[in-house]
This record gives C-alpha cells, structure tokens and sequence, in this order.
C-alpha cells in the first residue's frame, strides 16, 4: 500500500496519507489519529481479523458486527452512508467486509501496537483475546493475545527478558539500559501456574504495578519489537508484516529514552543483515505528541540533501550518537535512501471535522502556521522567543 483516503469516517472529514518508510502523524487529542490509523489496518487485514474473529466465535454474520467487534462496541455508526475509504485507488467498502465470504488462512500484514498496550501487561502475563470487554478495539485486544503467547511459549526456557543477547543491537540494549531499566532485569517469574513479568532489582522482584511509568510502558514496546526481530519464534510469522504501526512510541519516557526508542524504529525500517541474507524492513507509522520525532525528520530530509555520501552519513550517526559503532554503521548503511513523511491532523471549519495535512518539509518559513510551527509542536517555543526577544532583552 502506498495511499489511504478517508473521507468523513467518525471525526475525520478528509484524510490522505502518502505512506512512507517512516510516516508521523501528529495532532491533537481525539483527531481522529487512532480512527485513521486502525482502519488503515482494517482495510489491508479484514481477512485476517475476521478469521480470528470467526476463531474466537463471535458474531461476525452482519456487517455491523464487524465493524463493532473491531473497532469497539457501539462503534459502527462511525461508518455513515457517505463514508469513503480508498487504498492505492481501489475503493475498500462495506461490501468488503462481508464475513459470508471466505477468510481462513489469511495472514496479517500490519502489526499494530497500540497506545494502550500497558493495560495488556497490566498483572504481568498478558491477556488472551476473549479475555477483554466488548467495547475494547481489536487493535487492543489482538496485541494483548499476541504478548501473552510470547511470554508463555515465545522465548523457550530462558527466563530473562532484558537484557536478552538474541534481541537488539548492543548498542540500543545498553541506551535502554541507561534510559530506562538502570541496571535492573526484565524476568520471567514462573513460580505460580504460568509465566509473569517481574522486574529484578538486586534480590528483590518487582511486580508491574510498582515499576516507574517510563518502565511500564515501555516494556510491552519491547516485547512487540521482540517478536519482529531477532530469531523466528512460534508466536506470530513476522516474515508476512509489512507495515508496523506504533501509537505514541514516547507514552512514559524521558527524551534521551525516546532517541534510543528512535534508533530501534530505524532498525525496523532497514531490516536485518544475517547469515541468511537481509531480513526485510518495515514501513513504520507512528503517531505521536513528541517534537523529537518531528526534529528528526526535520534533520534527516535536510541530511538527505548533502551531496557528498561520505559527509551526509557523518552526519546521520553524529545526530544519531553513533559515531563509531561498527554494528550501527552496518545497520544504518542505506537507511538515507528511506523516505520520511510526516502528517498533521487536525480539524478545521464549523463542523469540527479532521482534515490532513502534509506537512513532510517542515518548514519553519512558512506563511502556513500549521507547518512552520510543526502541527502546534513549536508554538510555545516560538511565542516564549518572541516574548523575550520583545520584552526581556531589551531591558539587558
């Protein structure tokens, strides 16, 4: 897939996203994000959701159930008769979704990680499918599933979660040592009927509900980047994903977190080089409310533009704080060549309706204020400048 048109579904009026190797969407709050990323996944996935669906024996027979049991209950009526959706041209509709029609065996493309992916791990061993309530969307409950098969069965007889060898670049296991876990261990603690996450600090272990925030939510980021990387394991065939979609990658973290956590997307988006040959990389989506997501765009498309290849990779690993690390400079080989775009969501006219904007270039000159202050990102940053500049240094 390389472009998604939405037109007038729950809050959105009008949204056409280009799809990149990295893609941002950024906005405010109840803009429509979420609605427009999960039915991005819908309409590349319906076969595979209403298998599972179907696996799970709920009641898939009318179009409307579909519609509830994926996005939540009571949520079909955001799908109205004027609603549009359309994918490389081709018009996804609700005849589409028709669950008469055959959908065994179909194989996901899109692995989502939800915003709320900490209620998933919230008693340390994860959540079946049926486990969840009604009104929870698929998105939710299917990355739930998917974190508790992982720690029941994905891992085999190892017991430590971090710092695990099999997974991560060294480099980015010691930054999230450093930024996030400070020496503490990630285990499985098996003492009970099954398996549940603790943090070990010296003798002591820790259950989840006791964690720092930051540590809360990171951990099932962690494990969802576990099962796309590192060595093929029996919870899900990551060689059939194409697309990941990661909602606010940066909930809980402090920003020198969120560069490490941004150094892992970008190993996502270039794949893997092994004795096998070269594991395939993502297309990666994210939403989110952190500037830094968008100051790398901003620095990697301007990087694009050095013409000496030498100097313009200098400068990726210096933004990166790479410099140096052999594993990482064989990792980031290339990565120059991925396209970064970046979205803006946010409504517009009397009908408080959503509407996208391409805001790829960044431009801080703009005439346009949604894109030289970043979708509202550098709107404070720029009024406090204006306030000194105006009323400050002019009394120094």
């Amino acid at each position: 897939m390389r472009n998604l048109r939405i037109n007038n579904l729950g809050p959105i009026g009008e949204a056409n996203l280009q799809i990149g190797d990295l893609t941002n969407l950024i906005g405010p709050q109840a803009s429509g994000k979420t609605i427009a990323l999960e039915t991005l996944k819908l309409a590349l996935d319906y076969k595979s959701i209403i298998d599972v669906l179907n696996k799970h024996n709920y009641r898939t027979g009318r179009v409307e159930n579909v519609l509830n049991l994926y996005y939540g209950a009571g949520m079909s009526s955001i799908w109205q008769a004027d609603t549009a959706i359309v994918v490389d041209g081709n018009p996804f509709t609700k005849d589409t979704l028709d669950p008469s029609v055959g959908r065994t065996g179909a194989n996901e493309t899109v692995f989502y990680i939800p915003e709320q992916r900490v209620t998933s791990l919230i008693d340390g061993a994860g959540k079946s499918f049926s486990s969840y309530r009604l009104e929870t969307p698929f998105v939710n409950r299917m990355y739930g599933d998917t974190l508790q098969r992982f720690i029941q069965n994905g891992i085999g007889d190892q017991t430590t979660l971090f710092p695990m060898r099999t997974r991560l670049k060294g480099l980015v296991r010691q930054r999230f040592d450093d930024s996030i876990y400070h020496g503490a261990k990630v285990e499985l603690d098996d003492e009970g009927l099954d398996k549940r996450i603790v943090l070990k600090v010296g003798d002591s272990k820790l259950p989840t509900m006791v964690w720092s925030a930051g540590q809360r939510d990171f951990t099932p980021l962690l494990l969802g980047v576990y099962c796309l990387t590192g060595p093929p394991q029996n919870v899900l065939r990551s060689r059939y994903y194409n697309y990941v979609v990661i909602e606010e990658p940066e909930m809980g973290l402090h920003p020198s977190a969120i560069q490490d956590v941004l150094l892992q997307i970008l190993e996502l988006m270039q794949g893997e080089k092994g004795p096998k040959g070269t594991k395939h990389g993502y297309k990666v989506i994210i939403s989110t409310h952190s500037p830094l997501f968008l100051d790398f765009a901003w620095a990697f498309n301007k990087i694009k533009e050095i013409s000496d290849t030498e100097v313009k990779y200098k400068a990726l690993h210096e933004l990166m704080g790479t410099e140096g690390n052999q594993p990482m400079i064989r990792m980031l080989e290339g990565v120059l060549d991925k396209e970064v775009r970046t979205y803006y969501i946010g409504k517009r006219g009397q009908q408080g309706l959503s509407y996208t904007q391409d805001i790829t270039s960044l431009d801080v000159w703009d005439d346009d204020p949604i894109l030289s202050e970043w979708g509202g990102m550098t709107t404070f940053a720029t009024r406090a400048t204006s306030v000194l500049s105006s009323n400050v240094l002019n009394y120094e």
